[in-house]
C-alpha cells in the first residue's frame, strides 16, 4: 500500500517530504547540463563535432530532431528541451543577439519579444542601442514594440563598458545552470506554519525510526483502523481493543 504519493515524498524535508530525488527529473537535468556545456563551450571538440553533424548552419537553441539522430543526440535533445525554458541571452554589445528569434528579455512568461516583426528590417539588438552603445534608444523602442515589450526591454540594465553578449540560466541568480530542482512553494502539500514542526522532527535527538514515526503521524499515513477503512483494507474504523 502506497500511503503517500511519490511527488509528496520527493519534497524537501522542511516541506513535509523525505527529500528523495525524482530520478526522472534529475536525469533530465543532467542531460540539460550536457547541452549547457555545448552552449557555453562551442569551441570544444564535442561541440564542434555535433554542430557539424546536426546543425552546421544554425544555433543549438534553434535545432530540432533530425530524421536519423543517434542515441547520444536524442539524449542531448531531451535535456535541450528543458534548457530552452530557462536559457537567456544577457545583453552586452547586442551584436550576437537576434531581436526577433533569440530569448533575451528577462520575464516569466516569455524571453522573446511578443511584438510582430512586420516590415522591420532591424536584425540585431545592437541596432536598438544609442550611438554610444551604453543605453537604449527609447524613441526607437516605442516605435517598434508594444508597451509590454518596451517596458521589459527598458528594465534591462546595460554595462557601462562594452562587453560581449553571453548566455545565462535565468532561474539562477548566478546565471550558471544547476541541476538543483526547484519545488513550487504554492504546493498544497506544504501546510502553513509547519516549517518549524518539520525542523523539530528532523533535528530531534532521538533514534531515526522515532523521527520517521513522528513524520508519518503528522502526515496521517500510519496504518490505523481509520486509514485502513478509508483505503478499503478494513471494514470498520473502530478500534478492536477499546472500541
Amino acid at each position: 500500500m502506497a500511503w503517500l504519493a511519490w511527488d509528496q515524498m520527493t519534497l524537501k524535508k522542511g516541506w513535509g517530504g523525505l527529500g528523495f530525488k525524482d530520478l526522472r527529473l534529475f536525469n533530465q537535468a543532467l542531460l540539460a547540463r550536457q547541452a549547457w556545456s555545448l552552449l557555453i563551450y562551442p569551441d570544444s571538440l564535442c561541440a564542434r563535432l555535433l554542430k557539424a553533424r546536426y546543425y552546421p548552419h544554425g544555433h543549438l537553441l534553434d535545432t530540432t530532431f533530425c530524421s536519423n539522430p543517434s542515441s547520444t543526440w536524442q539524449a542531448i535533445m531531451r535535456g535541450l528541451n528543458l534548457l530552452k525554458k530557462g536559457a537567456i541571452w544577457r545583453v552586452g554589445d547586442g551584436k550576437q543577439i537576434r531581436i526577433w528569434r533569440d530569448p533575451w528579455i528577462p520575464r516569466e512568461f516569455s524571453h522573446r519579444v511578443s511584438t510582430r516583426r512586420g516590415r522591420c528590417r532591424l536584425h540585431w539588438v545592437a541596432e536598438l542601442l544609442n550611438t554610444e552603445g551604453n543605453n537604449w534608444d527609447y524613441n526607437l523602442l516605442r516605435g517598434l514594440f508594444n508597451a509590454a515589450d518596451v517596458d521589459a526591454i527598458s528594465r534591462i540594465r546595460l554595462a557601462t563598458r562594452r562587453t560581449e553578449d553571453f548566455f545565462a540560466w535565468q532561474p539562477e541568480k548566478t546565471g550558471i545552470f544547476s541541476v538543483r530542482r526547484e519545488v513550487s512553494t504554492a504546493s498544497s502539500s506544504r501546510p502553513a506554519g509547519d516549517r518549524k514542526l518539520w525542523s523539530n522532527i528532523w533535528t530531534c535527538d532521538v533514534p531515526p525510526k522515532v523521527r520517521i514515526f513522528a513524520w508519518k503521524l503528522r502526515r496521517d499515513i500510519l496504518p490505523t483502523k481509520g486509514n485502513k477503512c478509508k483505503r478499503r483494507l478494513d471494514a470498520s474504523p473502530v478500534c478492536d481493543l477499546c472500541q
